[in-house]
């Protein structure tokens, strides 16, 4: 059983490194999203004619893909070493202060573009919570504050990632629940509704359904990544995760009774009864962990 200490990192680098983590899934999906509109531009209502307007629009999709990834990545390396946060914060305020420009251009020319959903989401995200975070692992760092370092095992680690897997998770979809309620207040309920082909109350539920899922994630993430550095404090973690599967279990026991059919009870139930399977699993042998270690001679007994 190998044991090997932790990158030290404080609350700011976690956050940054699971803001990072969900700006390079969007970066990804957004590469797909512009190859999507080469490849199936007929599909999309291009004409023959418009080859500038594909290529123009794929390219502009592609620009805000790379300017993802490339946040993405310099954010990464400054979770891993406060010393290297200088080039993600001076892209951070680069951003931002094309973003300023672009808001004066538009009053310039009579346009109050603030509230443009591409506009208001890049503000927030680039000038309210990246630029944020750059300050605060900057200040940190010539303060001279470093993170604690955990000792782990490959129980631990793997359990770790899941639990971030499962904060990214609960982060988009609380950023998509997020902006829903924002285009729910600012076109009305009702014309929001038509657009989509629901009704009021079926977006109202979606709304509160995915907002209490996304506080959920990141409530047993946070939880998970808590159990994984401190074995001793597992238990929390492995009593939600054994309810989850056992829910799970019921979804599928049920959808199998009703239909007959294992596969009819859904792919996305299968996965998250593997999931939630794996992580009661690991909890489950990190709280008998400490003993094996003390056994073993790897740790000492506190």
């Amino acid at each position: 059983m190998s044991v090997k200490p932790s990158v030290p990192r404080t609350l700011a680098q976690v956050t940054l490194r699971v803001v990072s983590a969900i700006m390079a899934i969007i970066g990804g999906l957004m590469v797909v999203g512009a190859i999507l509109v080469f490849l199936y531009r007929h599909q999309l209502g291009f004409p023959e004619d418009s080859m500038w307007t594909i290529f123009a629009y794929g390219g502009i999709i592609l620009a805000s893909a790379a300017l993802l990834l490339l946040t993405a990545c310099l954010g990464l390396r400054a979770a891993d070493d406060s010393s290297k946060v200088g080039p993600y914060r001076a892209l951070c305020y680069f951003v931002g202060l094309a973003i300023l420009v672009a808001i004066v251009w538009g009053w310039g020319m009579g346009m109050f573009i603030l509230f443009n959903p591409v506009v208001l989401v890049s503000t927030v995200t680039y000038v309210l919570v990246c630029s944020q975070l750059a300050d605060k692992v900057a200040d940190e760092h010539e303060r001279g504050v470093v993170g604690e370092t955990f000792l782990r095992t490959g129980r631990q680690r793997t359990l770790h990632l899941l639990s971030e897997v499962m904060i990214v998770k609960g982060a988009i979809v609380g950023l998509m629940a997020a902006v829903m309620a924002l285009a729910f207040y600012s076109m009305g309920d009702i014309s929001l509704a038509a657009s989509l082909g629901v009704s009021v109350a079926d977006l109202e539920r979606d709304l509160i359904e995915n907002a209490v899922a996304a506080a959920l994630h990141l409530g047993v993430g946070a939880l998970g990544i808590w159990g994984s550095n401190r074995p001793e404090k597992i238990m929390p973690f492995f009593v939600l995760s054994t309810g989850a599967l056992a829910l799970d279990v019921a979804r599928i026991v049920s959808g199998v009774a009703a239909s007959g059919a294992l596969l009819a009870t859904g792919t996305d139930t299968l996965l998250d009864l593997v999931y939630t399977g794996s992580c009661a699993w690991l909890a489950w042998k990190v709280w008998r962990q400490p003993r094996e270690l003390v056994d073993k001679g790897l740790i000492v007994r506190q």
